[in-house]
């Protein structure tokens, strides 16, 4: 391990000592704690490649939006988090725009890099696809009783937290719709197109029986809005064995052999 990457290393120890200082019980159950190291750690391990990758300014500013989460319900922004499970669950919410702002920063240094090879036409078709994704997934969920729709009505009465948390579902399911895309026009990928197609049907079949199991729509949320909020696992799975796939598709490559 680098010297530089001890800080991040120590950054769930830190936010530990945090919570306890502002006086939340660190009785952790299995799962809590699970959440705990997912969050930090993930985070802390996205920063350091980050600063290593010349990503510095999401990295200054994500361990501020750490540190106000005990805090949003005094500062009017969110909710009191009472229990630490539910700081817990709202610190994961924040790792994860942690993460979104540091691939989104980094992409902006590197768009030569990023788009190399790509067309003005292939970007906005592959945007045109994620916003498809998009719509996609709030037909389904607006025809299981979920109101998707009326939203913007509501829009006025919402707290600064559920902003955040709409726009970054938002965004999510455009990226999950357009990066593999992207992905298979540039280095013609299709694992990643795949898993995430995958989901999709899987959210929309589970939620088809959702609806045929309950006498009253939207009772409860529906497996698709439950998708729409969890996006960045399918997301993170697709880039996962987008990565693979790379590899494979690239060592053949360079021991001449054509890939298919």
């Amino acid at each position: 391990m680098r010297p530089s990457d001890l800080g991040f290393a120590l950054f769930p120890v830190a936010m530990l000592a945090y919570l306890g200082a502002v006086g939340y019980d660190l009785s952790f159950t299995a799962w809590t704690a699970t959440l705990f190291v997912a969050a930090t750690g993930g985070f802390a391990l996205a920063a350091a490649l980050a600063v290593r990758a010349g990503a510095r300014t999401s990295v200054a500013l994500s361990p501020a939006a750490f540190a106000l989460v005990p805090w949003l319900g005094d500062l009017g922004l969110g909710p009191h988090f009472v229990s630490l499970a539910a700081v817990v669950h709202a610190l994961l919410f924040v790792a994860i725009g942690g993460v979104v702002l540091i691939a989104l920063e980094y992409a902006i240094r590197n768009r030569e890099r990023a788009t190399e090879s790509v067309s003005r036409r292939t970007l906005l078709a592959s945007l045109a696809v994620g916003i498809g994704h998009l719509l996609a997934v709030a037909l389904v969920a607006e025809a299981a009783g979920d109101a998707v729709f009326g939203i913007a009505a509501e829009l006025f009465d919402a707290q600064p937290i559920e902003y955040a948390m709409l726009a970054l579902a938002v965004v999510g399911l455009v990226a999950l719709g357009a990066v593999p895309t992207l992905l298979f026009v540039r280095w013609r990928l299709r694992l990643p197109a795949i898993v995430v197609a995958g989901g999709f049907v899987l959210a929309a079949l589970r939620t088809w029986r959702y609806v045929q199991e309950t006498v009253h729509l939207g009772a409860s949320p529906s497996p698709m809005i439950s998708y729409a909020v969890l996006w960045f696992v399918p997301f993170a799975l697709a880039l996962v064995v987008g990565g693979l796939e790379y590899r494979r598709l690239h060592g053949r490559s360079k021991r001449g052999v054509t890939p298919n």
